[in-house]
């Protein structure tokens, strides 16, 4: 899966929020069980990060003072039929963040701005306690 970032992944605290497209450069045709499949993928995979941004956490390459972060529960809902191998608009957003967790959840967009799915996950996240970290931009 290709992932576009519309706003840069900061290393110094930014609002837990976040936008990207998304699109699988396997550009065979599958059946729309597997399609949904590669997105949930994607959304069990991507959007814990958010939760680390107003800290100015980064992830890739991860910091030796992030423990872990983990999903907890994860929660999609389908409303209607996606080709990954189009451009989808990803709109993520931390609701909840406090006490090494967070819950997010993202609207994904069609490249015809179609409304695909909604996606609601809760995340932990643990980082070594000796490091002071910037105070949250939420």
């Amino acid at each position: 899966i290709w992932v576009t970032e519309l706003d840069s992944d900061l290393v110094t605290p930014a609002p837990a929020k976040q936008r990207i497209w998304l699109e699988s450069p396997d550009k065979r045709t599958h059946s729309e069980q597997f399609q949904q499949c590669i997105l949930a993928l994607f959304t069990d995979v991507h959007f814990t990060r958010v939760i680390v941004r107003p800290f100015g956490i980064r992830m890739a390459p991860p910091p030796r003072h992030l423990r872990k972060i983990v999903s907890i529960d994860h929660h999609i809902w389908f409303h209607q039929s996606v080709d990954p191998r189009r451009p989808i608009l990803v709109d993520t957003e931390c609701k909840q963040l406090g006490a090494g967790r967070g819950v997010v959840q993202s609207e994904m967009y069609a490249h015809d701005r179609r409304l695909v799915a909604t996606v609601v996950q809760e995340g932990r996240v643990e980082i070594d306690p000796h490091v002071r970290l910037p105070s949250p931009k939420l």
